[in-house]
């Protein structure tokens, strides 16, 4: 693959991520709340903190992309490879943004 088809698929995946995650947010914390809002319930219940409650979200990611290459492409239930990569994405920059903000 060349790089300038590298890119523009790099491109189309985070303008998809960051489109998937304004949506998810205004579901999940309303039109201003926390962007953290449905992350920081693993710590209001006394689970675990936020951030690890993202790396664990991120393991069951990481397994089904795990299951999707080990199966030849065959995922169970209907979310796509490609949900499973965006979350992806998302969560690496909840887990990022959230690190630099409690420093």
């Amino acid at each position: 693959m060349i790089r300038s088809i590298f890119l523009e698929e790099h491109d189309a995946l985070c303008s998809m991520a960051r489109n998937l995650v304004a949506t998810k947010i205004k579901d999940y914390s309303g039109e201003e709340g926390c962007v953290f809002t449905n992350f920081s319930k693993v710590e209001q219940l006394g689970i675990c903190s936020m951030e690890t409650g993202l790396l664990a979200r991120m393991a069951d990611k990481f397994g089904r992309m795990t299951t999707y290459v080990n199966s030849g492409g065959q995922l169970v239930g209907d979310e796509k490879f490609l949900d499973t990569i965006l979350d992806y994405i998302n969560y690496l920059i909840f887990l990022y943004v959230s690190s630099v903000r409690s420093r």
